[in-house]
């Protein structure tokens, strides 16, 4: 992709993030942050900021209370996450037509990669566990943008 275009991740580059960078484990996690749940995925070279704790991971059991059980943040501490470089994915749900259904209780994000003419690979995550996926491309999932510097 040409520098400074926004575009979506692929497959491969959602697996990196969540399952095959050095120390993938502890790079992600799950958490309320201003009262909205979501997956937190953090740089490679991360250096948690002072007056923060992070605690990477996923709570053992699913459920909408378990990101705010897990691990809350207030904006003033997302604030000093996102400025070494953390990136927080809403819990936003999905739409099946007219019906927006799931929010604050898991998250669904497209892919850039086809699976086959009718599906696509996406992310999901709940409070207790991220992995990729082939879905339908029917359902509308969340689109995370991503530019090249």
């Amino acid at each position: 992709d040409a520098p400074n275009t926004w575009r979506t991740l692929t497959y491969n580059e959602w697996e990196y993030l969540l399952n095959n960078r050095p120390n993938a484990s502890s790079l992600k996690g799950v958490a309320q942050v201003n009262g909205v749940n979501g997956l937190i995925l953090l740089p490679d070279n991360w250096t948690c900021p002072s007056g923060v704790s992070f605690k990477s991971g996923f709570h053992s059991s699913p459920g909408v209370d378990y990101y705010a059980v897990y691990q809350t943040f207030t904006i003033g501490q997302w604030s000093k996450l996102e400025v070494v470089g953390a990136v927080f994915l809403p819990a936003s749900g999905c739409r099946l037509g007219s019906y927006v259904n799931s929010v604050q209780y898991c998250g669904y994000y497209s892919s850039a990669t086809e699976y086959d003419g009718n599906d696509a690979y996406n992310l999901y995550f709940y409070s207790d566990d991220a992995y990729m996926y082939d879905g339908n491309r029917d359902i509308g999932r969340s689109v995370r943008l991503v530019k090249d510097l």
